[in-house]
Protein backbone atom coordinates (compact mmCIF):
# COMPACT_ATOMS: atom_id res chain seq x y z
CA UNK A 1 0.00 0.00 0.00
CA UNK A 2 1.54 3.23 -1.08
CA UNK A 3 2.06 6.02 1.44
CA UNK A 4 2.04 9.74 0.81
CA UNK A 5 4.94 10.69 3.02
CA UNK A 6 7.84 12.83 1.83
CA UNK A 7 10.61 10.24 1.77
CA UNK A 8 14.25 11.00 2.27
CA UNK A 9 16.65 8.39 0.94
CA UNK A 10 19.66 7.80 3.15
CA UNK A 11 22.58 5.97 1.61
CA UNK A 12 25.19 4.75 4.00
CA UNK A 13 27.54 1.88 4.48
CA UNK A 14 26.10 1.31 7.94
CA UNK A 15 23.62 -1.43 8.67
CA UNK A 16 20.12 -0.11 8.02
CA UNK A 17 17.45 -0.46 10.65
CA UNK A 18 13.73 -0.97 10.10
CA UNK A 19 12.75 0.21 13.58
CA UNK A 20 10.21 2.89 12.78
CA UNK A 21 12.89 5.13 11.26
CA UNK A 22 11.87 8.74 11.66
CA UNK A 23 14.00 11.13 9.67
CA UNK A 24 13.15 14.67 10.71
CA UNK A 25 13.71 17.12 7.92
CA UNK A 26 13.27 20.86 8.02
CA UNK A 27 11.02 21.41 5.03
CA UNK A 28 11.60 25.10 4.43
CA UNK A 29 12.22 24.28 0.82
CA UNK A 30 8.62 23.13 0.61
CA UNK A 31 7.38 26.47 1.98
CA UNK A 32 5.16 24.83 4.57
CA UNK A 33 5.76 27.34 7.35
CA UNK A 34 8.64 25.42 8.88
CA UNK A 35 6.56 22.28 9.08
CA UNK A 36 8.43 19.13 9.99
CA UNK A 37 7.83 16.12 7.80
CA UNK A 38 8.35 12.57 8.87
CA UNK A 39 9.34 9.54 6.89
CA UNK A 40 8.01 6.34 8.36
CA UNK A 41 9.28 3.58 6.13
CA UNK A 42 7.58 0.84 8.08
CA UNK A 43 4.61 1.01 10.39
CA UNK A 44 5.79 -1.90 12.50
CA UNK A 45 8.21 -1.40 15.33
CA UNK A 46 11.10 -3.79 14.78
CA UNK A 47 14.28 -4.11 16.77
CA UNK A 48 16.97 -1.49 16.32
CA UNK A 49 19.63 -4.08 16.96
CA UNK A 50 20.93 -6.80 14.66
CA UNK A 51 18.83 -5.82 11.66
CA UNK A 52 20.35 -7.02 8.42
CA UNK A 53 20.86 -4.72 5.48
CA UNK A 54 17.88 -4.86 3.14
CA UNK A 55 18.89 -4.23 -0.46
CA UNK A 56 15.23 -3.76 -1.47
CA UNK A 57 13.97 -2.34 1.79
CA UNK A 58 11.96 0.42 0.18
CA UNK A 59 10.05 -2.13 -1.90
CA UNK A 60 8.51 -3.77 1.17
CA UNK A 61 5.01 -2.55 1.88
CA UNK A 62 2.22 -3.27 4.38
CA UNK A 63 -0.92 -5.15 3.44
CA UNK A 64 -4.22 -3.58 2.45
CA UNK A 65 -5.83 -5.04 5.57
CA UNK A 66 -3.89 -4.77 8.81
CA UNK A 67 -4.75 -5.86 12.38
CA UNK A 68 -7.17 -3.54 14.18
CA UNK A 69 -4.97 -2.71 17.17
CA UNK A 70 -1.40 -1.84 17.88
CA UNK A 71 1.27 -0.43 15.57
CA UNK A 72 -0.01 -2.41 12.60
CA UNK A 73 -3.20 -0.36 12.43
CA UNK A 74 -3.22 2.29 9.77
CA UNK A 75 -2.36 5.23 11.97
CA UNK A 76 0.03 7.48 10.13
CA UNK A 77 1.41 10.51 11.90
CA UNK A 78 0.82 14.13 11.06
CA UNK A 79 3.83 15.89 12.51
CA UNK A 80 3.78 19.63 12.93
CA UNK A 81 5.97 22.17 14.62
CA UNK A 82 4.68 24.31 17.43
CA UNK A 83 6.36 27.58 18.18
CA UNK A 84 7.03 28.13 21.86
CA UNK A 85 6.57 31.67 23.08
CA UNK A 86 9.15 31.31 25.80
CA UNK A 87 11.89 29.61 23.87
CA UNK A 88 13.24 29.30 20.38
CA UNK A 89 12.85 25.53 20.33
CA UNK A 90 10.18 23.71 18.40
CA UNK A 91 8.05 20.97 19.83
CA UNK A 92 6.83 18.06 17.75
CA UNK A 93 3.15 17.36 17.56
CA UNK A 94 2.51 13.76 16.61
CA UNK A 95 -1.18 13.27 16.02
CA UNK A 96 -2.56 9.90 14.99
CA UNK A 97 -5.09 9.85 12.19
CA UNK A 98 -7.21 7.05 10.81
CA UNK A 99 -6.77 8.39 7.29
CA UNK A 100 -3.82 8.71 5.00
CA UNK A 101 -1.41 11.63 5.44
CA UNK A 102 -2.74 14.81 3.90
CA UNK A 103 -1.39 17.97 2.46
CA UNK A 104 -1.45 21.30 4.25
CA UNK A 105 -4.03 22.68 1.85
CA UNK A 106 -6.53 19.90 2.47
CA UNK A 107 -6.19 19.81 6.26
CA UNK A 108 -8.57 22.72 6.85
CA UNK A 109 -11.14 21.45 4.37
CA UNK A 110 -11.28 18.03 6.03
CA UNK A 111 -11.68 19.58 9.46
CA UNK A 112 -14.45 21.81 8.15
CA UNK A 113 -16.25 18.82 6.62
CA UNK A 114 -16.20 17.06 9.98
CA UNK A 115 -17.58 20.15 11.68
CA UNK A 116 -20.36 20.37 9.13
CA UNK A 117 -21.36 16.76 9.75
CA UNK A 118 -21.17 16.86 13.54
CA UNK A 119 -21.44 19.90 15.75
CA UNK A 120 -19.59 20.21 19.02
CA UNK A 121 -22.39 18.76 21.16
CA UNK A 122 -22.89 15.77 18.86
CA UNK A 123 -19.20 14.94 18.92
CA UNK A 124 -19.09 15.21 22.69
CA UNK A 125 -22.19 13.00 23.02
CA UNK A 126 -20.69 10.36 20.73
CA UNK A 127 -17.35 10.49 22.52
CA UNK A 128 -18.97 9.95 25.92
CA UNK A 129 -21.54 7.37 24.83
CA UNK A 130 -19.24 5.18 22.74
CA UNK A 131 -17.45 3.39 25.62
CA UNK A 132 -20.53 3.48 27.86
CA UNK A 133 -22.86 1.77 25.38
CA UNK A 134 -20.27 -0.72 24.20
CA UNK A 135 -18.90 -1.75 27.60
CA UNK A 136 -22.09 -1.68 29.69
CA UNK A 137 -24.67 -2.95 27.19
CA UNK A 138 -23.03 -4.84 24.33
CA UNK A 139 -20.08 -6.31 26.22
CA UNK A 140 -22.12 -8.36 28.77
CA UNK A 141 -24.14 -9.86 25.89
CA UNK A 142 -20.89 -10.75 24.13
CA UNK A 143 -19.48 -12.44 27.26
CA UNK A 144 -22.71 -14.41 27.70
CA UNK A 145 -22.42 -15.60 24.09
CA UNK A 146 -18.90 -16.89 24.72
CA UNK A 147 -19.80 -18.40 28.09
CA UNK A 148 -22.72 -20.33 26.61
CA UNK A 149 -20.67 -21.48 23.63
CA UNK A 150 -17.85 -22.55 25.94
CA UNK A 151 -20.19 -24.61 28.12
CA UNK A 152 -21.81 -26.20 25.07
CA UNK A 153 -18.38 -27.41 23.96
CA UNK A 154 -17.76 -28.64 27.51
CA UNK A 155 -20.97 -30.69 27.37
CA UNK A 156 -19.86 -32.03 23.99
CA UNK A 157 -16.55 -33.11 25.54
CA UNK A 158 -18.38 -34.86 28.35
CA UNK A 159 -20.55 -36.80 25.91
CA UNK A 160 -17.57 -37.58 23.71
CA UNK A 161 -15.81 -39.13 26.71
CA UNK A 162 -19.02 -40.91 27.83
CA UNK A 163 -19.33 -38.83 31.00
CA UNK A 164 -22.33 -37.17 32.53
CA UNK A 165 -23.35 -34.17 30.43
CA UNK A 166 -23.29 -31.84 33.45
CA UNK A 167 -19.79 -32.79 34.56
CA UNK A 168 -17.74 -29.67 35.49
CA UNK A 169 -20.78 -27.43 35.11
CA UNK A 170 -21.98 -27.64 38.73
CA UNK A 171 -18.53 -27.54 40.30
CA UNK A 172 -15.21 -27.49 38.47
CA UNK A 173 -11.74 -28.28 39.72
CA UNK A 174 -8.42 -28.44 37.93
CA UNK A 175 -8.06 -32.16 38.64
CA UNK A 176 -11.30 -32.99 36.84
CA UNK A 177 -9.71 -32.25 33.46
CA UNK A 178 -7.42 -35.25 33.77
CA UNK A 179 -10.32 -37.50 32.75
CA UNK A 180 -10.42 -36.30 29.15
CA UNK A 181 -8.57 -38.29 26.52
CA UNK A 182 -6.07 -36.45 24.37
CA UNK A 183 -7.89 -37.63 21.21
CA UNK A 184 -11.11 -35.91 22.30
CA UNK A 185 -9.17 -32.67 22.76
CA UNK A 186 -6.83 -32.88 19.80
CA UNK A 187 -9.25 -33.85 17.03
CA UNK A 188 -11.75 -30.98 17.55
CA UNK A 189 -8.82 -28.58 17.74
CA UNK A 190 -7.35 -29.86 14.48
CA UNK A 191 -10.73 -29.66 12.74
CA UNK A 192 -11.17 -26.06 13.91
CA UNK A 193 -7.65 -25.17 12.78
CA UNK A 194 -8.23 -26.75 9.36
CA UNK A 195 -11.45 -24.78 8.85
CA UNK A 196 -9.69 -21.58 9.97
CA UNK A 197 -6.99 -22.31 7.41
CA UNK A 198 -9.65 -22.56 4.71
CA UNK A 199 -11.03 -19.21 5.88
CA UNK A 200 -7.59 -17.61 5.60
CA UNK A 201 -6.84 -19.04 2.17
CA UNK A 202 -10.31 -18.36 0.77
CA UNK A 203 -11.02 -14.92 2.21
CA UNK A 204 -10.74 -13.22 -1.17
CA UNK A 205 -13.13 -15.73 -2.73
CA UNK A 206 -15.62 -15.30 0.13
CA UNK A 207 -15.45 -11.51 -0.11
CA UNK A 208 -15.98 -11.43 -3.88
CA UNK A 209 -18.84 -13.91 -3.62
CA UNK A 210 -20.66 -11.94 -0.92
CA UNK A 211 -20.01 -8.64 -2.66
CA UNK A 212 -21.96 -9.78 -5.73
CA UNK A 213 -25.01 -11.01 -3.82
CA UNK A 214 -28.29 -9.23 -3.13
CA UNK A 215 -28.06 -7.16 0.05
CA UNK A 216 -30.43 -9.44 1.99
CA UNK A 217 -28.67 -12.63 0.90
CA UNK A 218 -25.33 -10.99 1.64
CA UNK A 219 -26.46 -10.01 5.14
CA UNK A 220 -27.73 -13.51 5.98
CA UNK A 221 -24.61 -15.24 4.65
CA UNK A 222 -22.39 -12.77 6.49
CA UNK A 223 -24.14 -13.56 9.78
CA UNK A 224 -23.69 -17.28 9.18
CA UNK A 225 -20.04 -16.66 8.35
CA UNK A 226 -19.59 -14.73 11.61
CA UNK A 227 -21.38 -17.41 13.66
CA UNK A 228 -19.27 -20.22 12.24
CA UNK A 229 -16.06 -18.25 12.71
CA UNK A 230 -16.97 -17.39 16.32
CA UNK A 231 -17.75 -21.06 17.02
CA UNK A 232 -14.40 -22.10 15.59
CA UNK A 233 -12.59 -19.63 17.84
CA UNK A 234 -14.48 -20.91 20.88
CA UNK A 235 -13.44 -24.48 20.01
CA UNK A 236 -9.85 -23.36 19.44
CA UNK A 237 -9.60 -21.55 22.75
CA UNK A 238 -11.36 -24.19 24.81
CA UNK A 239 -9.38 -27.10 23.40
CA UNK A 240 -6.03 -25.36 23.91
CA UNK A 241 -7.06 -24.10 27.35
CA UNK A 242 -8.14 -27.61 28.42
CA UNK A 243 -5.02 -29.23 26.97
CA UNK A 244 -2.85 -26.87 29.02
CA UNK A 245 -5.02 -27.58 32.06
CA UNK A 246 -4.72 -31.31 31.66
CA UNK A 247 -1.07 -31.76 30.76
CA UNK A 248 0.69 -29.05 32.79
CA UNK A 249 1.09 -28.53 36.57
CA UNK A 250 -1.70 -26.68 38.35
CA UNK A 251 0.40 -24.78 40.88
CA UNK A 252 -0.38 -21.07 40.69
CA UNK A 253 3.28 -20.03 40.61
CA UNK A 254 3.92 -22.26 37.59
CA UNK A 255 0.93 -20.84 35.70
CA UNK A 256 1.85 -17.25 36.56
CA UNK A 257 5.43 -17.88 35.46
CA UNK A 258 4.15 -19.27 32.17
CA UNK A 259 1.92 -16.21 31.71
CA UNK A 260 4.77 -13.77 32.22
CA UNK A 261 7.00 -15.87 29.95
CA UNK A 262 4.32 -15.66 27.25
CA UNK A 263 4.10 -11.90 27.71
CA UNK A 264 7.81 -11.51 27.12
CA UNK A 265 7.65 -13.99 24.22
CA UNK A 266 5.02 -11.84 22.51
CA UNK A 267 7.15 -8.73 22.96
CA UNK A 268 10.23 -10.47 21.61
CA UNK A 269 8.41 -12.14 18.73
CA UNK A 270 6.08 -9.41 17.46
CA UNK A 271 7.18 -6.38 19.48
CA UNK A 272 3.86 -5.49 21.13
CA UNK A 273 1.04 -6.76 23.36
CA UNK A 274 -1.92 -5.42 21.41
CA UNK A 275 -3.05 -8.93 20.44
CA UNK A 276 -3.94 -9.58 24.09
CA UNK A 277 -6.46 -6.73 24.05
CA UNK A 278 -10.04 -7.58 23.13
CA UNK A 279 -13.52 -6.43 24.13
CA UNK A 280 -14.52 -4.15 25.80
CA UNK A 281 -11.72 -2.18 24.11
CA UNK A 282 -12.36 -3.47 20.60
CA UNK A 283 -15.74 -3.77 18.90
CA UNK A 284 -16.72 -4.39 15.32
CA UNK A 285 -19.48 -3.49 12.90
CA UNK A 286 -21.03 -6.18 10.71
CA UNK A 287 -19.76 -5.47 7.22
CA UNK A 288 -17.86 -7.40 4.60
CA UNK A 289 -15.22 -4.67 4.83
CA UNK A 290 -14.29 -5.65 8.41
CA UNK A 291 -15.49 -9.24 8.87
CA UNK A 292 -13.97 -11.17 5.94
CA UNK A 293 -10.33 -10.17 5.56
CA UNK A 294 -7.90 -11.16 8.28
CA UNK A 295 -5.57 -8.30 9.18
CA UNK A 296 -1.96 -9.07 8.33
CA UNK A 297 0.98 -7.16 9.90
CA UNK A 298 3.54 -8.53 7.46
CA UNK A 299 5.65 -6.33 5.23
CA UNK A 300 6.10 -8.12 1.92
CA UNK A 301 7.70 -7.72 -1.46
CA UNK A 302 6.48 -9.63 -4.52
CA UNK A 303 4.87 -12.42 -2.49
CA UNK A 304 1.81 -14.38 -3.57
CA UNK A 305 -1.41 -13.69 -1.71
CA UNK A 306 -1.85 -17.29 -0.63
CA UNK A 307 1.63 -17.37 0.85
CA UNK A 308 0.94 -14.20 2.81
CA UNK A 309 -2.34 -15.65 4.10
CA UNK A 310 -0.65 -18.93 5.03
CA UNK A 311 2.13 -17.20 6.97
CA UNK A 312 -0.42 -14.94 8.63
CA UNK A 313 -2.43 -18.02 9.64
CA UNK A 314 0.61 -19.68 11.20
CA UNK A 315 1.52 -16.45 12.96
CA UNK A 316 -1.88 -15.79 14.52
CA UNK A 317 -3.74 -19.08 14.76
CA UNK A 318 -0.85 -21.25 15.91
CA UNK A 319 1.83 -19.09 17.55
CA UNK A 320 0.03 -16.01 18.89
CA UNK A 321 -3.10 -17.95 19.85
CA UNK A 322 -1.08 -20.32 22.07
CA UNK A 323 0.86 -17.49 23.67
CA UNK A 324 -2.33 -15.51 24.27
CA UNK A 325 -4.14 -18.45 25.83
CA UNK A 326 -1.21 -19.22 28.13
CA UNK A 327 -1.13 -15.59 29.23
CA UNK A 328 -4.86 -15.40 29.88
CA UNK A 329 -5.00 -18.78 31.59
CA UNK A 330 -2.38 -18.07 34.26
CA UNK A 331 -3.88 -14.77 35.42
CA UNK A 332 -7.44 -16.09 35.20
CA UNK A 333 -6.68 -19.17 37.31
CA UNK A 334 -4.83 -17.02 39.83
CA UNK A 335 -7.98 -14.96 40.34
CA UNK A 336 -10.09 -18.12 40.57
CA UNK A 337 -7.94 -19.49 43.38
CA UNK A 338 -7.10 -16.36 45.37
CA UNK A 339 -9.83 -13.73 44.85
CA UNK A 340 -12.53 -14.85 47.32
CA UNK A 341 -13.14 -18.25 45.69
CA UNK A 342 -15.93 -19.03 48.20
CA UNK A 343 -17.87 -15.83 47.56
CA UNK A 344 -18.95 -15.57 43.94
CA UNK A 345 -20.67 -12.20 44.25
CA UNK A 346 -17.77 -10.51 46.03
CA UNK A 347 -15.19 -12.01 43.66
CA UNK A 348 -17.15 -10.97 40.55
CA UNK A 349 -17.90 -7.53 41.97
CA UNK A 350 -14.24 -6.80 42.70
CA UNK A 351 -13.29 -7.97 39.19
CA UNK A 352 -15.84 -5.68 37.56
CA UNK A 353 -14.85 -2.69 39.68
CA UNK A 354 -11.14 -3.09 38.96
CA UNK A 355 -11.78 -3.83 35.30
CA UNK A 356 -13.93 -0.76 34.68
CA UNK A 357 -11.74 1.51 36.81
CA UNK A 358 -8.92 0.67 34.38
CA UNK A 359 -11.12 0.64 31.31
CA UNK A 360 -12.68 4.09 31.30
CA UNK A 361 -9.48 6.14 31.82
CA UNK A 362 -7.67 4.05 29.19
CA UNK A 363 -10.51 4.69 26.75
CA UNK A 364 -11.32 8.32 27.36
CA UNK A 365 -7.70 9.48 27.66
CA UNK A 366 -6.39 7.76 24.54
CA UNK A 367 -5.94 10.97 22.58
CA UNK A 368 -4.36 12.73 25.56
CA UNK A 369 -1.92 9.86 26.14
CA UNK A 370 -1.11 9.74 22.43
CA UNK A 371 -0.30 13.45 22.40
CA UNK A 372 1.63 13.90 25.63
CA UNK A 373 4.46 15.24 23.51
CA UNK A 374 2.34 18.33 22.95
CA UNK A 375 2.88 19.28 26.57
CA UNK A 376 6.14 17.70 27.65
CA UNK A 377 9.44 17.65 25.80
CA UNK A 378 10.34 14.39 27.50
CA UNK A 379 7.45 12.58 25.84
CA UNK A 380 8.56 13.90 22.47
CA UNK A 381 11.82 12.07 23.00
CA UNK A 382 10.05 8.92 24.22
CA UNK A 383 7.44 8.86 21.44
CA UNK A 384 10.11 9.09 18.74
CA UNK A 385 12.72 6.73 20.19
CA UNK A 386 10.65 4.24 22.22
CA UNK A 387 7.13 4.27 20.78
CA UNK A 388 6.31 0.66 21.56
CA UNK A 389 7.59 0.71 25.14
CA UNK A 390 5.12 3.45 25.97
CA UNK A 391 2.27 1.74 24.13
CA UNK A 392 3.01 -1.69 25.59
CA UNK A 393 2.47 -0.29 29.08
CA UNK A 394 -0.99 0.79 28.00
CA UNK A 395 -1.62 -2.52 26.21
CA UNK A 396 -0.68 -4.36 29.40
CA UNK A 397 -3.07 -2.28 31.50
CA UNK A 398 -5.81 -2.81 28.89
CA UNK A 399 -5.17 -6.57 29.01
CA UNK A 400 -5.50 -6.56 32.80
CA UNK A 401 -8.79 -4.69 32.44
CA UNK A 402 -9.99 -7.30 29.92
CA UNK A 403 -9.14 -10.17 32.28
CA UNK A 404 -11.02 -8.61 35.20
CA UNK A 405 -14.12 -7.57 33.25
CA UNK A 406 -14.40 -10.87 31.40
CA UNK A 407 -14.02 -12.89 34.59
CA UNK A 408 -16.47 -10.70 36.50
CA UNK A 409 -19.33 -11.27 34.06
CA UNK A 410 -18.34 -14.87 33.32
CA UNK A 411 -18.46 -15.89 36.99
CA UNK A 412 -21.85 -14.24 37.46
CA UNK A 413 -23.30 -15.94 34.40
CA UNK A 414 -21.93 -19.32 35.49
CA UNK A 415 -23.52 -18.90 38.89
CA UNK A 416 -26.95 -17.49 37.99
CA UNK A 417 -27.83 -18.39 34.40
CA UNK A 418 -30.29 -21.26 34.71
CA UNK A 419 -33.45 -21.41 32.58
CA UNK A 420 -34.17 -25.04 31.65
CA UNK A 421 -33.63 -28.21 33.64
CA UNK A 422 -31.08 -29.45 31.12
CA UNK A 423 -28.00 -27.28 30.95
CA UNK A 424 -27.46 -27.77 27.24
CA UNK A 425 -30.92 -26.38 26.44
CA UNK A 426 -30.18 -23.26 28.49
CA UNK A 427 -26.82 -22.68 26.87
CA UNK A 428 -28.01 -23.46 23.34
CA UNK A 429 -30.99 -21.13 23.71
CA UNK A 430 -28.88 -18.26 25.08
CA UNK A 431 -26.10 -18.91 22.57
CA UNK A 432 -28.50 -18.38 19.67
CA UNK A 433 -30.44 -15.60 21.40
CA UNK A 434 -27.36 -13.50 22.17
CA UNK A 435 -26.11 -13.93 18.63
CA UNK A 436 -29.46 -12.80 17.23
CA UNK A 437 -29.43 -9.74 19.50
CA UNK A 438 -25.88 -8.86 18.46
CA UNK A 439 -26.84 -9.40 14.82
CA UNK A 440 -29.78 -7.02 15.11
CA UNK A 441 -27.40 -4.48 16.63
CA UNK A 442 -25.06 -5.04 13.68
CA UNK A 443 -22.20 -6.05 15.95
CA UNK A 444 -22.28 -9.86 15.93
CA UNK A 445 -18.75 -9.75 14.52
CA UNK A 446 -17.60 -8.35 17.88
CA UNK A 447 -17.61 -11.96 19.05
CA UNK A 448 -14.39 -12.25 17.05
CA UNK A 449 -13.43 -8.58 17.13
CA UNK A 450 -12.79 -6.71 13.88
CA UNK A 451 -10.60 -8.98 11.78
CA UNK A 452 -8.93 -5.99 10.14
CA UNK A 453 -8.61 -2.26 10.71
CA UNK A 454 -11.76 -0.17 10.96
CA UNK A 455 -11.80 3.47 9.97
CA UNK A 456 -12.98 5.70 12.79
CA UNK A 457 -14.89 8.57 11.13
CA UNK A 458 -14.35 10.83 14.17
CA UNK A 459 -10.94 9.60 15.37
CA UNK A 460 -12.03 9.65 19.00
CA UNK A 461 -9.92 6.68 20.05
CA UNK A 462 -6.62 6.50 18.14
CA UNK A 463 -5.14 3.42 19.84
CA UNK A 464 -8.09 1.00 19.74
CA UNK A 465 -10.66 1.00 16.90
CA UNK A 466 -13.62 1.69 19.17
CA UNK A 467 -16.05 3.23 16.70
CA UNK A 468 -19.13 1.00 16.65
CA UNK A 469 -21.52 3.68 17.92
CA UNK A 470 -19.97 6.28 15.62
CA UNK A 471 -20.37 3.92 12.66
CA UNK A 472 -24.02 3.27 13.51
CA UNK A 473 -24.60 7.01 13.87
CA UNK A 474 -22.95 7.63 10.52
CA UNK A 475 -25.12 4.98 8.83
CA UNK A 476 -28.33 6.33 10.38
CA UNK A 477 -27.48 9.93 9.53
CA UNK A 478 -27.85 9.07 5.84
CA UNK A 479 -31.59 8.65 6.36
CA UNK A 480 -33.70 11.82 6.38
CA UNK A 481 -35.54 10.65 9.49
CA UNK A 482 -32.37 10.94 11.57
CA UNK A 483 -31.00 14.13 10.05
CA UNK A 484 -31.03 17.27 12.22
CA UNK A 485 -33.47 20.03 11.41
CA UNK A 486 -30.83 22.50 10.28
CA UNK A 487 -29.64 19.97 7.70
CA UNK A 488 -33.15 19.70 6.31
CA UNK A 489 -33.41 23.48 6.07
CA UNK A 490 -30.13 23.61 4.16
CA UNK A 491 -31.41 21.09 1.65
CA UNK A 492 -34.51 23.19 1.02
CA UNK A 493 -32.34 26.22 0.42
Amino acid sequence: MSQNYQRRQVSSGRRQSTSLPVFLRDSDELNLERRLSTCINFQRRLSTVSQLYLPNGTDYHPQAHVPPTGPEAQQPFLVTSIENDTSDGRRLSIISHRFQPIDEETTDSIKESHIEKLDKHQRKALFISEPLISSLIIFPILVLFWECGWNLILIFLNRLNEFDANLHLDEMTQEDFESYTYQSLLFPYLIAEFLLLLYYLGQDIIHNFLKNQHWFIRAVLLKLHILLLASLYIVQWEMLWTIWDQFTPHEWYFEITMSFASLFALIVFIGHLSDLVCSPFVFSYDSIDYCIFFGCPLLTREMSTWKINLINYILYEIIISNLSIITWRGFYHFLDEHLYPDDVNLSAGICLIIGYVLYFPLMYFQTYLEELNLKYEFWTFVSINFPQFYRNIRHLLAFVSCVFTWRGFWVLFDAYVDIFYDYYLTYLFLYLLTFIILSLLQTASSTNGPLSNMEDPNNFFPLYPHCYVSTVHQKLSKFSLFQPKYAEEDTHL
